[in-house]
């Protein structure tokens, strides 16, 4: 089974990971540029694979465990006949990955913040190898009626570090907590890649930007 690939942090660290030296690369070089971001969830990572034919899911790796009372959940909202024929109409004999996190109460330390029962957030939708816009992966999560990270930002990685600095609640289920930090991608539906032909994604968590904040940043 595809896996999703590992998001990178925005901040170059030291060694001991104790001082932020300046912004990893690529993300210096495309810091002028425009970019996305959706809100970072704390949960745990969960794929839904169709393969044209049936689905089926696992955690980050195949090898991961998933929490029980989550499992029940994937399977009593994915392995059913129900969804089955909804993926069926909806993708035919296309294989498409639905990437997101599982969240509620006993997943991370901070589950429960988000809702009171396991619950599935989709983030991104890969169908035949290609990942879908924004604007598609919130479309099908409407139609398969799950939740979604929401957009919250617009603008330059700088302006990205200055928006996470004073953190909002989150927009995330229950609303009651704040924001862990961003994913960010080039805005615009561009998508560019890294030397490894990875997409340009990065993420910027707040207990970071806390730590930038702290003079420990030493801009290169």
């Amino acid at each position: 089974m595809k896996k999703y690939q590992k998001i990178d942090n925005v901040f170059k660290f030291d060694e001991k990971y104790r001082k932020i030296l300046g912004l990893n690369e690529p993300f210096d070089t495309f810091k002028n540029i425009q970019w996305e971001g959706t809100e970072k969830v704390d949960g745990t990572n969960i794929r839904i694979h169709w393969n044209g034919y049936e689905i089926d899911f696992a955690g980050r790796t195949d090898k991961s465990i998933i929490p029980p009372h989550l499992l029940e959940y994937l399977i009593k909202t994915f392995k059913t006949k129900e969804m089955e024929y909804v993926f069926e109409q909806m993708f035919g004999e296309k294989e498409v990955y639905l990437f997101g996190e599982g969240c509620g109460p006993k997943i991370q330390a901070d589950g429960q913040k988000y809702f009171n029962e396991p619950t599935f957030v989709l983030f991104d939708v890969n169908v035949d190898g290609y990942d879908l816009t924004r604007q598609k992966v919130n479309l099908i999560a409407m139609q398969l009626g799950l939740n979604a990270v929401p957009v919250l930002f617009h603008g330059t990685l700088e302006e990205a570090i200055n928006w996470v600095s004073t953190p909002s609640l989150s927009f995330v289920g229950k609303c009651e907590h704040e924001i862990e930090g961003l994913v960010l991608v080039p805005a615009n539906d561009l998508q560019l890649y890294d030397k490894h032909g990875k997409m340009l994604k990065c993420k910027l968590k707040y207990e970071d930007v806390k730590r930038l904040k702290g003079d420990n940043y030493e801009n290169n």
